[in-house]
């Protein structure tokens, strides 16, 4: 009973000593700081940021200025709506303001923010993106996964072929989805994971899951972030999520490394169209003389091209386009059959009823 006593004594201690270091921090600060909201002790404006945080913002910069000061919990933010305001932040002082927030979900998702989208601003974060740059977007390496590109669109008509003939409706943004992920996988992994030719549906599935909770926790707005006493407390449990997902991530990862490692020793050298992402970034040297890159590297490099795609974020453009197609097929496949560099399909499935 004592000790529990004890905790207790503790923990008020604590938060009372949060709450004058955080009183006083601001007192002194706030002579030199941008106009804003005035805030609660410990929470700061963040009751003031509605579902809507971009409307509040908006109406903040209107009512004190171009430039605004918050305090989001123990987090210092600034918003503005002023366009030189922007052109200083993202041109003069872009290395400033370069890095992400380390949140906790990139600390556990990310490899303690160690990929390309979320690493801070540094001589690794230069590294990794060189490596990017130079082995996986060049002009030379895109060419040679032109034939996967060509086999997914094959793929593509076939499946909107069959449905339309089915007479079944098609949701667009999943075909096109799955259309985006595969080139995306097979560039990086040598492995499809939607459709027919998919790596098993065990694997495919355990994919489709681990992508969909990464994205969401990735995005997930958390208040551990801003109050560290959430964590405390996290009645939601999404920090026992975050390290769930983190070693699944981590698994499937591994899994995919030690695969190209086996078939890499059975195999040897593949040829230039059959190499993959993986193969690169085994066959490269690590840092400090290093003879390979280290596992942690390479699963947040792999990871990385990823974070920008999931199957249901397609652009409205393309769907918009599909849309058109089917709308005015005589007209539009006329413009577009000329710039097809290969026959998508043996013939044409366009036809008015």
């Amino acid at each position: 009973m004592d000790l529990i006593k004890l905790i207790y004594v503790f923990l008020c201690l604590r938060f009372l000593a949060y709450v004058f270091q955080s009183w006083f921090r601001i007192s002194n600060e706030s002579k030199r700081l941008p106009p804003g909201p005035p805030g609660w002790p410990i929470i700061g404006n963040l009751l003031q940021l509605s579902q809507l945080p971009h409307r509040d913002l908006a109406s903040l910069c209107q009512k004190y200025g171009p430039l605004v000061y918050l305090r989001l919990g123990s987090i210092d933010a600034i918003t503005t709506n002023d366009p030189d305001i922007i052109r200083e932040i993202l041109v003069h002082q872009d290395d400033v303001f370069a890095s992400r927030p380390r949140t906790l979900a990139a600390v556990h998702l990310a490899y303690g923010c160690g990929d390309v989208a979320l690493a801070p601003l540094g001589p690794k974060w230069k590294r990794m993106r060189r490596i990017c740059m130079e082995h996986l977007l060049t002009t030379k390496r895109l060419e040679s996964f032109s034939r996967h590109r060509a086999d997914e669109s094959q793929h593509l008509v076939q499946d909107v072929w069959v449905k339309a003939q089915k007479e079944e409706s098609i949701n667009l943004r999943e075909v096109l989805g799955a259309f985006s992920m595969n080139n995306v996988t097979r560039m990086l992994l040598g492995k499809q994971y939607f459709g027919e030719e998919s790596a098993g549906p065990q694997e495919a599935m355990e994919f489709m899951h681990i992508t969909h909770e990464l994205f969401w926790l990735l995005g997930l707005i958390y208040l551990g972030d801003y109050l560290p006493f959430w964590r405390w407390i996290d009645p939601y449990g999404c920090e026992r999520k975050m390290r769930e997902v983190e070693k699944r991530v981590d698994d499937f990862h591994m899994k995919i490394i030690e695969e190209h490692r086996k078939k890499m020793q059975i195999e040897g050298l593949k040829d230039e169209g059959e190499i993959d992402f993986v193969d690169v970034l085994l066959s490269l040297a690590g840092e400090d003389g290093q003879r390979n890159m280290d596992d942690k590297d390479i699963k947040a490099l792999i990871q990385s091209p990823a974070d920008g795609l999931k199957p249901q974020d397609i652009d409205t453009n393309e769907a918009y386009g599909m849309t058109m197609l089917t709308a005015k097929p005589p007209t539009l496949m006329a413009i577009a059959r000329p710039r097809l560099s290969f026959n998508l399909y043996p013939y044409s499935f366009w036809s008015r009823n």
